[in-house]
């Protein structure tokens, strides 16, 4: 699905006010921890279920890598609690949080986690926005061209922003950032 004109540049725009709001320098690392506090998002880690609900916390955290569970959010009312899967590496669950609180920045409307036959209701659009918001949200375009300028490594750059190797090369690419270090001689 492709996302609708424009939204990459708001975005680009969406990390910035957050960090104007957070007094984060445009390149400086976005804890989305923070940015939840800050949000009044309340972030409850999946262990916490541990005690009371033994065998689906087990099962949650069988399921691994790209279908497995990251996280959820739960609306009730105005108030919103994202539960996050504390079983996964902290630079995905910083990546899961802060798409989490894309769909809170864009205020996509809540659905219901699953229809009466149990099967998992998302809306597509949404998804694909936060998709792109949350990544953008952790390393934004003045981020990646900044890294790109300093020849810092994937490795590097991911450790300073405390996300994947795979979200940042995925952001230095589709920023630009290495076509410009390129283009400029940096790289």
């Amino acid at each position: 699905m492709a996302l609708r004109r424009g939204f990459k540049t708001d975005a680009e725009w969406y990390a910035q006010d957050v960090r104007r709001e957070l007094g984060i320098p445009e390149t400086g690392k976005l804890c989305p921890w923070s940015l939840a506090k800050h949000l009044e998002h309340i972030v409850v880690d999946l262990s916490s279920f541990q005690k009371e609900h033994p065998l689906d916390v087990a099962r949650l955290r069988q399921c691994t890598g790209a279908k497995g569970f990251s996280a959820v959010t739960i609306h009730k009312g105005t108030a919103r609690l994202v539960i996050l899967n504390d079983g996964h590496e902290k630079p995905r669950q910083t990546a899961d949080l802060a798409h989490e609180l894309a769909h809170g920045l864009l205020h996509h409307v809540p659905l219901p986690l699953s229809d009466e036959t149990g099967v998992r209701m998302f809306n597509a659009r949404d998804e694909e926005e936060a998709h792109w918001l949350g990544p953008t949200l952790l390393v934004p375009g003045p981020s990646a061209h900044a890294i790109a300028r300093q020849r810092l490594s994937i490795e590097m750059a991911a450790a300073q922003y405390g996300v994947s190797k795979e979200l940042m090369r995925m952001r230095l690419k589709i920023s630009g950032a290495f076509k410009r270090a390129k283009a400029a001689g940096w790289r």
